[in-house]
Order: C-alpha cells, then structure tokens, then sequence
C-alpha cells in the first residue's frame, strides 16, 4: 500500500519512466494528442495548455463533428483560427496561438480564459465543449486534443489492476492519484508522462487492455501502479479521519 508514497518517491519514479536509461533532448521527446472521449468531454472543462511560439489544435474530425459556433472568453492572450470557416459547416479544427498580451478596452482578462466550441454531427445532434485555456514556456508535451467516440466497453466490470496488499485499481483510481500527484508537485501538470497516463485512463475506460494501453502510451506500469495507492492511501486516510474507530483493534 505504501510503495513508493512513504518517502514520496513517485516523484523519482515518473521522472525515470519518461527520461531513464539515456540523456534525450527535449526535442526528441514523442508528443502526442490528448484523447478525450465525447461522453467525458461535455461533461465540464478540458483544460489545454497553449506552449509560447507552438500552435496546438482541437480536432474534432474522428468524432464525426463539425464546428458551428466559437466564442473565446479573453482575446487579449490568444488567437484561433479553423480549418475551413465556420459558417461553412465544414470546419473540424481549432488551431490555437498564444500572443503577447493585447488591450482591448473595456474587457476583463484572466490567467486562464476559457473557449466555448459548439458543434454538430451528421445526426444533427450538436453538442457543446468547454476548453479552459492555460500558459507555458516550457516543453511542448501535447500537440492538441483529438474528441473522440467513445470505444462501446465489452467488460461487465471495468479493467482492473491488481496492487499490493491484494488490492486492484482502476482507471478512476489512477485518475484521482494523478490529480493528487500534480496537487502535491510531485510531478508537474505539463511533464509528458502526464499526458502518457490520461491517455492510458482513456483507453481503460474504452475497453482496451492494460497490455495494449502500456503498449501504446508507453506510460511506466510502475507509474500507474503508484498512482493508483497514491489514491488508494488517500481515500484510506480520509476514512480514518472520519470514524477512527476503525483504525482499533
């Protein structure tokens, strides 16, 4: 249960995972898109890095979606622009671009403005997304999010697994541990295995095995594992505090 979160070791652990056994540069990092299903998309923000000097895009083309409407919150911090114009309804890509900060009279701004997308499908069912825009001059880590249909699960119970104290995790499991990581800094929001282990959350929930999800994120199982009891340590925390009368014999 305490693997690697007594002396806060996760932190050592996900910087291996992404950068062990040789030195690579930063460029020479794989980015990829961030997966996010349509089902879990509407259901509140997506939060989007913008990287100073890179273009990152919304690409709503394997979803089968096309843009209608675009409304930014801030216009002060970043430009957009799509594919094909909106009022064509043809367009299925946002493209984003940081700029310095502009003055534009009379509007407020905010260190993370949000972008609200509408769309619509063949069906004609038209849905709304709300992105929450942040800033780095770090290393670029994502190119983008890619809204996707979720995969129809062919599990009765969702894809487990199994961790110490004969305990089994689950792809909500590894998501809360990852939050709780990123709130406590033991890892950074924009480190590239971040990226890797949403990803993995994506592909468990949608029915692909742990094997295959390893195999393509290529996210450390070690990393999920710890995660999964970072989580698993907390919930068993909060429990204790609220009846301690479970914690005597």
């Amino acid at each position: 249960m305490h693997k690697l979160l007594k002396n806060l070791t996760i932190a050592g652990v996900i910087t291996t995972s992404v950068y062990a056994p040789t030195s690579v540069c930063a460029t020479e990092v794989p980015v990829k898109y961030d997966l996010v299903s349509t089902a879990d998309a509407v259901k509140g923000a997506i939060p989007v890095t913008l990287y100073f000097g890179k273009i990152i895009s919304l690409d709503f083309t394997e979803a089968g979606e096309y843009i209608t409407f675009i409304a930014p919150s801030d216009r002060s911090q970043f430009v957009y622009n799509t594919d094909l114009p909106a009022n064509s309804g043809e367009a299925q890509s946002v493209y984003l671009l940081p700029v310095k900060k502009l003055d534009f009279q009379g509007t407020y701004q905010t260190s993370h403005p949000n972008l609200i997308v509408k769309t619509i499908n063949n069906s004609g069912e038209s849905k709304q997304y709300n992105f929450i825009i942040d800033f780095s001059s770090g290393v670029m880590t994502s190119t983008g999010i890619k809204i996707v249909n979720p995969i129809k699960n062919s599990f009765s119970d969702p894809n487990k697994i199994r961790v110490s104290a004969g305990q089994s995790i689950n792809a909500d499991d590894i998501e809360r541990g990852l939050r709780i990581a990123i709130v406590k800094q033991f890892v950074k929001a924009d480190d590239p295995v971040v990226n890797k282990v949403r990803n993995f959350v994506f592909m468990l929930r949608n029915g692909n095995s742990v094997k295959d999800a390893i195999s393509y994120t290529g996210v450390n199982p070690s990393v999920v594992e710890s995660l999964g009891e970072m989580y698993l340590n907390a919930e068993l925390t909060t429990r204790l505090k609220q009846n301690p009368m479970v914690a005597k014999p």
